[in-house]
């Protein structure tokens, strides 16, 4: 018998979660990404013929992509390891997507759902690809999916139960064409919802948002307050690390947008010392002038953005412009005063010097780890010199 042929473009955790599935399917496999390897071509490799029956993209690779783009023009189907694992899961289904929130609140309605006697877990863009479930998962058990525009752009299935917008704000607009583009990706969430399912899109706040989705499957309002407060909340989002000689310290590094930065800044009272910047992704950085107005008390900027953000945000405060990470935190400890809040919540990417935001808000943590441990006391000052 002869195997169908699959193009696996990209080999991260999504490209590797849909190559395992596929040889185990039998499939013939043959897999492309930016770093080529023994077992994997360049993604500039030209197949003559391009011969394959589908193609599967992981998240983030554009449509012009020279692979994709082939792909379309010779009519062969695109789909990504999320669409695959959709079309085999028997499981009830909740998809989660928004430009700013996704992975808490995925987070919070899987821990309810498991305090209130469901078997339930977060999976998707949160880190755990959903096919690697294929197989493994009880059919019992429900899936809380966080999805990404990405993957929404290549996904066809109607398997949800309910699906959800939490909001959207500028995001992604160095991969989406424009904004109406990057809308029209979050807005397939709602094709995704199978016949007779629920579909919410953005008019309420996250805690409204929770207690809808739990209302679906029968949990009563004292259940409910009860399994909310027992959430813990997750890393790099707003997570409190520690006290250094009367200063707080926040991270916030899955902050990879302006509004997500506001908002953290919305929830901090005042006297924020705020640590930005990183890989621009194609957002403005100009409303800052006004949610950071009576409560950041200096701005420092780092990463590739900092000129763009240096420019475009007009505040009373110092800002100041650094060259690292360790910099930042140094210079944010010597302008801050006792009861001032150190914050980390960069409103960019962290492609510019970081594997990825969990990379970032690790060495963040581990620099006031070594700066808390250090018998030096800093001169509470601050200047641009």
């Amino acid at each position: 018998m002869i195997k169908r042929k699959v193009l696996v473009i990209g080999a991260g955790i999504s490209g590797r979660a849909a190559i395992t599935y596929l040889e185990e399917k039998g499939f013939a496999v043959t897999v492309v990404d930016k770093k080529s390897s023994a077992a994997v071509l360049a993604d500039t490799t030209i197949f003559s013929p391009f011969d394959f029956d589908f193609v599967v993209v992981s998240p983030g690779i554009p449509k012009s992509h020279p692979l994709y783009k082939t792909a379309i023009e010779k009519g062969i189907e695109v789909v990504g390891e999320m669409e695959l694992a959709l079309r085999e899961l028997p499981n009830r289904m909740i998809g989660i997507t928004g430009s700013n929130g996704k992975s808490t609140t995925v987070s919070t309605v899987a821990h309810i759902l498991q305090e209130c006697g469901y078997k339930a877990r977060a999976v998707g863009n949160i880190g755990i690809p959903l096919l690697s479930l294929v197989g493994e998962v009880d059919p019992d058990e429900i899936l809380v999916l966080e999805i990404s525009s990405f993957q929404l752009e290549t996904m066809y299935a109607r398997k949800l139960e309910i699906g959800a917008i939490l909001n959207i704000t500028p995001n992604h607009l160095d991969w989406h064409s424009d904004m109406e583009d990057y809308r029209r990706a979050k807005y397939r969430i709602r094709e995704l919802v199978k016949e007779g399912g629920a579909f919410y899109d953005g008019l309420l706040d996250n805690r409204a948002y929770v207690r809808k989705i739990t209302v679906h499957f029968g949990i009563r309002e004292e259940l409910f307050e009860k399994a909310l407060h027992s959430f813990k909340g997750l890393p790099h989002r707003m997570e409190y690390v520690c006290e250094i000689e009367g200063i707080s310290c926040y991270n916030d590094s899955k902050a990879t947008t302006p509004e997500a930065v506001s908002y953290a800044v919305e929830r901090l009272e005042k006297n924020i010392i705020l640590i930005a910047g990183g890989k621009n992704k194609g957002c403005s950085f100009s409303s800052w002038s006004d949610s950071f107005r009576g409560k950041v008390k200096a701005l420092i900027l780092f990463g590739a953005s900092k000129d763009v953000i240096e420019r475009e945000v007009k505040i009373e405060a110092p800002v100041l412009v650094v060259n690292s990470l360790e910099e930042a935190v140094e210079k944010g400890l010597q302008c801050a005063s006792i009861g001032d809040n150190l914050l980390l919540s960069p409103g960019c990417a962290s492609y510019d010097m970081f594997e990825n935001f969990e990379k970032r808000g690790e060495a963040y943590k581990q620099l006031l780890c070594e700066r808390k441990h250090d018998k030096k006391r800093y001169d509470h000052h601050c200047s641009s010199d």
